[in-house]
Formats: structure tokens, C-alpha cells, sequence
């Protein structure tokens, strides 16, 4: 790819970017004769997807009716004991680009619940353009994936973490950078999915604060400080990742937040509304060195904003020597179990 695609993802290509053969292992349709034409079907989307997106560091497609198994039993090409699950908390997953090592190349595979593109099939469905933008967003990830992995290439797969702290903190860091430069490369892509990125962020906007809240009051009772702080890291992660979501879409398509008065609205007086105006401007500048970054310094903003905003929902965190972390959790009047439950 050259400099000024690096610096500018998702612009138009000369040539396709993907591999010229693509892998696609369809586990889906009842005769070979139909999943071999859909192979070839999505084979042909994510060629001309690669024009536009850098797909050189595509591993394969994997399309399956059974998407939870599909995740659990791909060939990722190293030992580790994570097992790939979908996303089920605020929204239901339906596809993933997770890393893979092949000849010892870190790589992007995409995996995909099958229901999701099966309308690619026929373009006077209804679903058609939810199906080309679910696409291109997982091609994106390969694109952003590459470019990270390019830059610090002892990160993605092989960077182990000194606490808990430091692992939950780049967890939130690449799951916002991730989702707000896919969602920017994929805006142009099929269905334009402004609302639902909004009223998912609006939603997860609404109740934080009370779900964070609702976890302190029951970590009175069990007691287990790491898991209290990987639930209220997991809340506040989430807030993040789905405002990036939507920031990264509206950037896509050339647009403010200010342009979107239900957002507006949602953040008029609300706490959250100067972390998302640092959150907007942390991520611009990162996007705006796409693929030059000399060290992490602009993605570790991220991480101390989150660091900010657990701290601020009653969880504090202090590393210590040895790998060993402190967290102190002060009492408050939300925070307290009542005296009538049991």
C-alpha cells in the first residue's frame, strides 16, 4: 500500500488489495453446489472492497450458521487459552476479525454468522446493505489491524501485561480504536447505520452510571476486588467503545455530533459530556496519522481517559511494584448495599 493510502484508509485504490485467492470456508447451506457459488459471491464483494480498503493482510472468511462454534474451533495458529465468544451484553454479535498467525505472519481472519450475509445473494433484499456494511466493517479491522500491527509489531498477539490494570486498560484501548476507525472506513459501505449506532450509545449513555453502581453494591457483599474492577472497567470500557462507534460513523460521513440533536439532548449537563469531547478529539488525531505512528502515546490518551472515568465511578486503581495492583473502593450513598435487601 502505498504512503498516502496508509495515511488516508478506506480511499480508493488502483488495484485490489486482497489476496488473489481469497479463502472462503462456508459451513452454512444444505448443498455444496450453493456454497460454493456463495464462496465465490463473497469472494467477489470483498475483492472489490479491497480497492478501496487494504485487505493484503486478509488471512480467509470463515461464513457459518453455527457462528458460536465457528469462533471456538478456528485455526488461530498459536497456543491460548482465550476462547472467542460473541459479543452479548449491550449488543448481539454477528461477526468478528480476530488475529491469526500463519507462517509466522501475524493476519486477519473474518468470521461471520451466516444469516447476516446471506442477503449479498440477492440486492433487492431488504438486508442487502446491512450485509455490505457488516462486510466492509470486518474488512476494515483488517486494514486497521495491519496498520497497528505494522507500527508496534510486538503488540497484537505477543505483548504480555504486568497487572490486571494494564491489561483491562488496552483492552478498552483497542476495542475504542478499533471500533471508531471501523466504523469511519466503513460509513460509505451499504446501509448507512447512523441511528443505530447513536440509540445504542444513547442507551448504554442512560445507565452507566447505575450499572456501575449496581456492581459496587454487590462487590460489598462478595468481596473479590479483581473482579469488581474488571465489571466497572467492562462498564465504563463499553460507554467508550460504543461512543467510538458512533463518533467514528459520523466522522465517516462527514458529520458532528452537534448535527445529531438526540445526542445533543443526551449530553446537555450530563457528566459524560466532556470525556466524550476529549474521547472525539483523541481519536481525530489519532486517525489523522493513520499508519505513522511513532509510539503509543496518542492511544494511551484513551486508556487514561478511562483510567479517569472508573476512578471517577468509585473504583480506584494504583499499580504497584511486582506486578500487584491496589483498589480502593470509598463508600458512598450509591455504592451502599440497602438495608432491605438479602
Amino acid at each position: 500500500m502505498s504512503d498516502d493510502a496508509a495515511s488516508n484508509p478506506g480511499e480508493q485504490t488502483a488495484q485490489p488489495t486482497a489476496p488473489e485467492n481469497i479463502r472462503v470456508t462456508i459451513a452454512a447451506f444444505e448443498t455444496e453446489e450453493r456454497a460454493t457459488a456463495f464462496g465465490h459471491l463473497v469472494a467477489a464483494f470483498v475483492r472489490e472492497l479491497s480497492r478501496h480498503i487494504d485487505l493484503s493482510a486478509l488471512d480467509g472468511v470463515t461464513i457459518a450458521a453455527d457462528y458460536d462454534q465457528a469462533l471456538l474451533t478456528l485455526d488461530r495458529g498459536y497456543e491460548t487459552s482465550h476462547r472467542l465468544t460473541r459479543t452479548s451484553d449491550v449488543a448481539i454479535g454477528v461477526a468478528m476479525t480476530p488475529s491469526v498467525m500463519r507462517e509466522g505472519m501475524r493476519k486477519s481472519h473474518m468470521v461471520f454468522n451466516a444469516g447476516v450475509l446471506v442477503p449479498l445473494e440477492d440486492s433487492d433484499h431488504d438486508a442487502f446493505g446491512l450485509a455490505v456494511h457488516t462486510l466492509a466493517h470486518e474488512c476494515a479491522h483488517v486494514e486497521i489491524s495491519a496498520a497497528f500491527d505494522r507500527c508496534f509489531p510486538d503488540t497484537l498477539l505477543k505483548k504480555s501485561y504486568d497487572n490486571l490494570h494494564e491489561a483491562a486498560r488496552w483492552d478498552i484501548i483497542l476495542a475504542c480504536w478499533d471500533e471508531y476507525a471501523a466504523t469511519r472506513i466503513a460509513a460509505p459501505f451499504g446501509e448507512d447505520p447512523t441511528e443505530g449506532y447513536e440509540q445504542t450509545f444513547l442507551s448504554v449513555l442512560a445507565d452507566a452510571r447505575d450499572r456501575a453502581n449496581g456492581l459496587i453494591r454487590e462487590y460489598r457483599r462478595h468481596g473479590d476486588v479483581a473482579r469488581i474492577y474488571r465489571e466497572v472497567a467492562g462498564v465504563y470500557g463499553n460507554l467508550l467503545k460504543f461512543a467510538c462507534y458512533h463518533l467514528g460513523n459520523l466522522a465517516g460521513f462527514g458529520l458532528q455530533p452537534s448535527d445529531r440533536p438526540e445526542t445533543v439532548k443526551a449530553l446537555d449537563g450530563h457528566w459524560f459530556a466532556p470525556y466524550f469531547q476529549r474521547l472525539t478529539d483523541i481519536c481525530r488525531d489519532i486517525y489523522e496519522t493513520f499508519g505513522r505512528w511513532d509510539d503509543q502515546s496518542l492511544f494511551e490518551r484513551i486508556g487514561d481517559l478511562a483510567d479517569e472515568l472508573i476512578e471517577l465511578g468509585g473504583v480506584h486503581v494504583e499499580d504497584r511494584p511486582g506486578g500487584e495492583i491496589y483498589v480502593d473502593i470509598p463508600f458512598t450513598a450509591q455504592t451502599m448495599p440497602s438495608l432491605h435487601s438479602t
